[in-house]
This record gives structure tokens, C-alpha cells and sequence, in this order.
């Protein structure tokens, strides 16, 4: 059967564009199909606070050599810049998005959603082609870098969604968790929008519920930045929660929630969930993970009009004093990022998707493979070290005045404690007598716990260069993925600067 490429990538995340990256090194040309307008995943779309490991050493490969140390580059006048840069503006990371795309010489084709099985043909033990707005495009092998797993979705590769129960993995950590969730009182009444009913599930148990999504925006303090106008479907009553925490906490402005966040260079700031209720929607986000293309802009549409609405409830409202507005005033949006925004010029184009499908493949990933002695692998394709970390999951009512903000690992704002670790190959790829030449780096194979930690940016851009040299191995031997030789693979990883071990592991 004739090839139209080498490989097929969908998806243009961080992932994606470091395997592309690392194929066109072994002589591989790629088609890369963004479900988005825009190349650079959420990196490019509001996350420009890089999550970084708490060992430093552990980031390391093309990851940090191009795209990182790219971005510092791209501000840096003589070009030499003295180390990587992990808090930047989102049109930079578009830029080395882009850059390292056409590096890659990869052809890049927008706005191209796999909506299910139609989309992708699978023959045996392979898949054979996808469709496309152009055609059917086929390829040799295939790399679902999006953060939704629709490839292997559709290609009929076993995945999970929501929350395993403690029991499956027999992980303490697991399932629904209401003796670790936050509690805060004085709220009344406890029970409007977007608090939701009481869960009906034992501790423990598992349900199909997400984390919360957010959209991490970007303000401005120039004097040029635009005004947080009213939005169409605009509903002060909303944010209700909202003003009785802000009143609680003694908050004194925006700049009391942002001015940590600040971004290099140019007097902006990050946006992230803030306080116990903020940006963050808990429950809105449920429905996205398998759903429809059209219920997923459904739950985007629902995302925007809490972000944008609570933008400008917190220059306005009434309510709330005039110091704190006029404060409030001294922020707006960017006119120089995401100028094509549909939801707006300077709001997001990308909905932060903490967590959607999750592969079950050759080896999943739980929380036992996050402490020691389990942190050690024999099959290793990069280290991590980043607490578990999961945003709040749902709310609901406790009592007359109780919100009870359930999914956190810990009861408290401080994630929960791992040690350094290493991630093996056996995580990228499904399991043996599956899927034969499709490696996952963004939905890759985890339980809802083991994906908390590893679930970041600069984790993602790691396993994506050893998904590309994965399936460069798979191309130049025939085999299938699963049939790896680990010592080519760790040769090819090391060569290209990754860090397959560290003092600290042992």
C-alpha cells in the first residue's frame, strides 16, 4: 500500500511537535493534523507559567534545548540567552511552535477533528489512514499528541476516563476522595451555581468525572490593553460566591490574585484557578472527554462565559468597593495575543484540558510508580518529579453553609508528595496484540492518579520526543511499537540530550 507520509501526528501540541521534531532527525516526514487553528497546544493557548519539575535536572532533551531554551532565545537581543525561559508570552511560544514545525519540514493542516471510527481506518493490527477536510491521508505510523485522545479512541484502543475506583490499582489515593477535599463555610445558601448535588458515590468509588478545566488567560497593564467588556450572556448573579469569598479573605483588588503570576517580559500576567473560587468551573468539564466535537464547543462556550463574565463582574459589580475596582481597572486583556480569538481579541483560544482520556496500554502508571521503591524502571524514557496534583473536581453542598470542593488529593492547596521517577517506555504505547504502530505521549497510559503528577507541559514535550524515536525505531526495523529494542531506543534518546536517570532516583 502506497504512503502519503512517513507518520502521521494529530495533534500540534508540545508533544506532537517534539516527536515531529525528533523523526525529521532520523530522516522522517511527518503530517501533522491540529483539531485547533493554531499550532503549539495549550502552550500557545494561556499556559505560559511552565510547570517545571521540582528536580530541574529531570527536564532535559529537545524539550528543553529548542523549545524552551528557543523562547529564552527569542528575547534574548544577541540570541545567546543564558538559560531556558519557562514564563513567556503566548505569541512567542506560537513562534517556536511554528519554528520548530518548519525545522521539522512537517506539513501542517488545521482545523482537521477526528469525530470517531469513520474518521480512521484500521486494518489488523495497524493503522492505515485518517480522514481529512483534503482526503483520506495514510502513513506508515501514527502519534495521537492531542489532548483528547481521538486517534486511539477511534482506532479502538482501550482507554479510561474520570476516576478509577481506590480498589482497581489499589491505590489509597484513588476514587472518589470526600475525606480529603476542601471544606470552607459561609457561604449561604450553599447550593447555587456551580455547586452541584450531593455525590451519591462511597468513598473510594470510581465515577467518569474530570478535573476542572480553565482557560489560563493573560492580562495586561499596558496602556494600550483592552477593557473586560459585558458578554452577551452576562449574569452577575454568577459570582455570587465569588464576592462572599473575596469579602471573606479581605481581598483588595486583582492585583491581589495575579501579581505572582507575572510573565517575562512586558508587564503581563498569568490567570490560573486564584482562590477556592475562581476560574476554575468544577463539573463543567465532565462531558468533554468523550463527547462530541459539537458538546465539547458546548462545554468551551460554558468555560468562556464564566471566564469572561467573572472578568468583568470584578471591574464593575456594585457590590464590590471602589478600590477594588478601580484596582481591577489597571488590568485588561493583551491587543498583542490571540488577536483572532473567537471568543474575543486577547482571550484565549485554547481551553486548558487538564485531563481527558487516558490510555490503558502496556504498562499504566499509578501512584505506586510515584514514590519509592517503585520510582525505578528498567525501560526508562525520561524522569519526573511534580507533586499530584489535581484541581477540584466538584462541589457540593454540606450542611447549611458548607462548600465542600471535592478531588483534591490532599485537603489542602499543597499537592501530594512524590518522589523523583522515571517513566518507562511501556506507557506510550497499547498493550501487546493491540494497535501495532500508534504511540500516545498526551493521553498516555495512566490511572487517574498516576496522571496527576506527570501531567504537565514540559512532561508531555519529553514523551513526545520518545514516542517520535519509538516509532523511528518501529519504521527502520518493521516491527511493531511493542517490539522494541530498549538499549537502540535509550542510545537514541541520550543522544539528543535526554535524561533517562538521575542520581536522585536511588
Amino acid at each position: 500500500m502506497d504512503h502519503d507520509y512517513d507518520i502521521i501526528i494529530y495533534g500540534a501540541s508540545l508533544a506532537g511537535i517534539m516527536a515531529a521534531t525528533r523523526l525529521r532527525l532520523r530522516g522522517y516526514r511527518s503530517l501533522v493534523l491540529e483539531p485547533t487553528g493554531h499550532v503549539g497546544g495549550i502552550v500557545a493557548g494561556g499556559l505560559v507559567k511552565s510547570d517545571t519539575p521540582n528536580t530541574m535536572a529531570a527536564l532535559a532533551g529537545l524539550t528543553h534545548s529548542r523549545f524552551f531554551r528557543g523562547i529564552a532565545a527569542a528575547y534574548d537581543a544577541d540570541g545567546r540567552p543564558d538559560g531556558p525561559q519557562y514564563r513567556f508570552e503566548p505569541k512567542v511560544a506560537e513562534g517556536i511552535a511554528q519554528q520548530l514545525l518548519d525545522d521539522a519540514k512537517a506539513v501542517v493542516l488545521a482545523n482537521e477533528r477526528i469525530h470517531g471510527k469513520d474518521d480512521v481506518e484500521v486494518r489488523g493490527d495497524r493503522i492505515r489512514a485518517v480522514r481529512t477536510s483534503h482526503g483520506w491521508r495514510r502513513a506508515r505510523a501514527f502519534v495521537d499528541a492531542s489532548y483528547e485522545g481521538d486517534l486511539l479512541a477511534a482506532a479502538g484502543v482501550p482507554y479510561a476516563v474520570g476516576r478509577e475506583p481506590a480498589g482497581r490499582y489499589d491505590e489509597p489515593l484513588g476514587g472518589f476522595l470526600p475525606g480529603r477535599a476542601y471544606r470552607r463555610r459561609s457561604f449561604r445558601p450553599n447550593t447555587l451555581y456551580p455547586v452541584r448535588s450531593v455525590p451519591t458515590e462511597k468513598a473510594g468509588e470510581g465515577d467518569l468525572k474530570t478535573q476542572a478545566y480553565n482557560f489560563r488567560g493573560v492580562l495586561d497593564t499596558g496602556p494600550d490593553r483592552l477593557p473586560f467588556e459585558k458578554p452577551d450572556d452576562y449574569d452577575a448573579k454568577l459570582y455570587t460566591y465569588l464576592g462572599q469569598l473575596l469579602e471573606q479573605r479581605g481581598i483588595r483588588g486583582l492585583s491581589d490574585i495575579v501579581t505572582h503570576t507575572a510573565l517575562l517580559p512586558n508587564g503581563k500576567y498569568q490567570t490560573n484557578q486564584a482562590l477556592y473560587v475562581g476560574f476554575d468551573l468544577p463539573g463543567a468539564s465532565w462531558d468533554y472527554p468523550d463527547g462530541t466535537w459539537q458538546r465539547r464547543d458546548e462545554v468551551i462556550a460554558e468555560h468562556v462565559r464564566w471566564h469572561r463574565g467573572m472578568l468583568y463582574w470584578l471591574v464593575n459589580d456594585p457590590s464590590l468597593p471602589e478600590t477594588f475596582r478601580a484596582d481591577t481597572r489597571r488590568f485588561g486583556l493583551p491587543p498583542d495575543e490571540f488577536t483572532d480569538s473567537p471568543y474575543g481579541p486577547g482571550f484565549p483560544h485554547a481551553l486548558y484540558i487538564r485531563e481527558a482520556r487516558r490510555m490503558i496500554g502496556q504498562t499504566v502508571l499509578t501512584q505506586h510508580d510515584l514514590r519509592k521503591p517503585g520510582n525505578t524502571k528498567a525501560t526508562p524514557v525520561c524522569c519526573w518529579n511534580y507533586g499530584i496534583d489535581c484541581h477540584i473536581v466538584q462541589y457540593y453542598p454540606e450542611g447549611d453553609d458548607t462548600i465542600v470542593g471535592e478531588g483534591t488529593v490532599t485537603g489542602t492547596e499543597k499537592n501530594g508528595p512524590v518522589d523523583l521517577y522515571q517513566l518507562p517506555a511501556e506507557v506510550l504505547f497499547p498493550a501487546r496484540g493491540g494497535v501495532a504502530n500508534l504511540v500516545v505521549p498526551i493521553c498516555f497510559s495512566a490511572s487517574h492518579v498516576g496522571y496527576l503528577s506527570a501531567r504537565m507541559e514540559p512532561n508531555y514535550g519529553m514523551l513526545g520526543e520518545a514516542a517520535g524515536e519509538l516509532l523511528a525505531q518501529s519504521l527502520r526495523t518493521g516491527q511493531a511499537v511493542q517490539d522494541y529494542d530498549y538499549p537502540a531506543l535509550a542510545a537514541a534518546l541520550t543522544e539528543h540530550g535526554s535524561v533517562l536517570s538521575l542520581p536522585e532516583l536511588h
